[in-house]
């Protein structure tokens, strides 16, 4: 308790935030019940009084016109009942619905049953049987209270839980409830097993008992048959395939058959995944049969992982997983596999020879980090060697000439990022690729979007060890267009401070690149007095006196008089 309290304390002076204080010092109280302290008990209590709302976001407060959920007992009052008694509570428990008002019936005592689960699965675990009839918001909750148990390192009895869950699922009662006030329990039944499952498979050091994998995989050929898809666009795809019911399915289904596969690598060398998943996957690969989105996202996203389950599966099947004629379908594949960390050889070089790069780069992706993602496996794909800018059937030239800005502007972030610890397979690629860019670019410099690109090539001066006659005339056709372009400030600040880095080997041309700044964003560089000072130091001290006189006096005539001291420090 003395450890908690001056953590939460320093949010409580606001009144309005009262609530939220108690909220947020319940629950993490609840992850204590379980010492029996009776001062963590009685703390509990106190704040469960003050805040019996509750969601996972404190912060969204419930809409006009409804009443936040109320939490009927505690779980100290809960924890002197018995399983029967509890179940038995729950399935006769009403609230008192006010008229014209709706109400979130039962979701105070269904968080309550969650905290109190999660503070003690073994209990629960050791007699389920009475929570197979009680409602899906309940079952719910108890299945979340296991979750978070096990994310805590808790200890219970899998072969229990998964034994009530595969109980319950095809029971008539658990299928037949309705519900009236918008939300699909049912649904939060499945998807919380898949996640169980997930969590229970993903990790050698914490998952559950081998023997229970195919109790597990019944359950989860249970669960794909019933999950509903509800991703139904292209828009805002990784979020949406990770918040739905069938993409935390299909993700659990991945993670169970890693988890086989690792168990069993002695018996299984090229085929390593259970039969029946890998034949489940692979009936559904047909879109007729399994017309969700969030499949195909799921196949990208994992292609490495099904790599490793089956790598002849994945090369018989590559364009039924990418299927280029169902758009919709492609897209959502091929940008779960942008979407991946890491960039492989193997899957470079596998979908370049069936189309699949050629045609992200000639169609609109729907998402923005989906394109990052596509310049980033190109480029990573020219500084391994795969590709080569003199060819016109290579994907780095195809990148260059596809006159798509935000894929050049991609490009040029995907090198920048790099500039603080440049390797040398990087530097390498800098002059011809810039080389590259400024050719096609500077043929569209009179259109803004192009302009903004040429000007995010400035930032590339901290990529190179000097600046030579080519450069300069690079970074002054970029350097007249900065003040136009939306946002240039950190653009315009890396390049000062490379050309301090410079300055001491090239004063002269850095001098020149000085004097080609347009007046009309010296205000703006006020903010990187210090990085001119120096740089204008080092050309008097190079004995370039003249060059830095100009500077100087150019800042002066507009206005931004930071030089003066360093002017008057070398008249002398």
């Amino acid at each position: 308790m003395d450890r908690i309290n001056p953590i939460l304390k320093s949010i409580e002076n606001d009144e309005r935030h009262a609530k939220s204080v108690a909220y947020s010092r319940r629950k993490w109280l609840s992850k204590l019940l379980k010492t029996g302290n009776e001062n963590i008990i009685d703390a509990y209590e106190k704040y469960d009084r003050i805040c019996k709302e509750n969601t996972e976001n404190f912060g969204i407060m419930p809409k006009s016109g409804t009443v936040a959920p109320v939490r009927p007992l505690t779980i100290r009052e809960l924890s002197k009942m018995s399983n029967a008694e509890i179940a038995d509570y729950l399935n006769n428990y009403q609230e008192t619905t006010i008229i014209g008002m709706p109400i979130l019936a039962g979701r105070g005592l269904a968080d309550t049953l969650a905290e109190y689960v999660e503070a003690e699965p073994q209990r629960f675990t050791d007699n389920l049987m009475p929570f197979q009839s009680i409602r899906n918001l309940y079952q719910s909750s108890l299945l979340r209270g296991f979750l978070n148990a096990w994310r805590d390192k808790k200890e219970f009895d899998w072969a229990a839980l998964l034994e009530f869950i595969r109980n319950i699922l095809p029971s008539e009662h658990f299928w037949a409830e309705q519900y009236e006030d918008g939300f699909n329990y049912r649904n939060w039944v499945l998807s919380t097993t898949a996640d169980l499952i997930s969590e229970g498979t993903k990790d050698d050091i914490h998952a559950f008992d081998t023997r229970l994998l195919p109790l597990a995989e019944e359950i989860l050929l249970i669960l794909v048959d019933k999950a509903q898809q509800s991703v139904s666009t292209l828009d805002n795809l990784p979020t949406d395939v990770l918040n739905s019911d069938r993409g935390r399915v299909f993700s659990a289904m991945v993670d169970y058959a890693l988890r086989f596969a690792r168990i069993s690598e002695s018996e299984y060398t090229d085929c390593r995944w259970p039969y029946a998943i890998r034949g489940d996957f692979t009936k559904r690969l047909d879109r007729s049969v399994e017309p969700s989105l969030e499949f195909s996202y799921t196949l990208g996203f994992h292609l490495s992982y099904l790599w490793y389950l089956d790598k002849e599966w994945v090369h018989l099947n590559i364009n039924h997983i990418f299927p280029q004629r169902d758009e919709d379908h492609w897209q959502a594949a091929f940008s779960g596999y942008l979407l991946h960390p890491g960039v492989r050889e193997e899957f470079h070089a596998l979908l370049k020879a069936h189309g699949h790069y050629q045609k992200a780069l000639s169609v609109r992706l729907a998402d923005a980090e989906v394109s990052d993602g596509l310049v980033n496996h190109i480029c990573t794909g020219w500084i391994e060697e795969s590709e080569t800018l003199d060819d016109k059937t290579s994907l780095i030239y195809q990148l260059i000439h596809s006159g798509n800005p935000n894929l050049l502007a991609g490009m040029v972030y995907f090198f920048s990022r790099r500039a603080d610890n440049p390797s040398d397979k990087v530097k390498v690629k800098v002059m011809p690729a810039w080389r590259a860019l400024f050719e096609v670019l500077s043929q569209r410099r009179n259109e803004a979007v192009y302009q903004d690109v040429l000007v995010l090539l400035l930032g590339w001066i901290g990529l190179i060890d000097k600046i030579d006659a080519e450069v300069l005339t690079w970074v002054k056709a970029s350097i007249r267009d900065i003040g136009k372009v939306p946002g240039y400030g950190l653009t315009l600040s890396r390049f000062i401070k490379a050309l301090r880095k410079h300055a001491p080997k090239k004063p002269l041309i850095v001098g020149e690149i000085y004097l080609a700044i347009p007046e009309r964003i010296m205000w703006d560089l006020q903010v990187e007095a210090d990085d001119i000072k120096e740089t204008v130091r080092i050309l008097y001290e190079k004995g370039h006196k003249d060059i830095a006189d100009k500077i100087c006096n150019r800042f002066g005539e507009t206005g931004v008089d930071f030089l003066r001291s360093v002017y008057e420090e070398y008249r002398r």
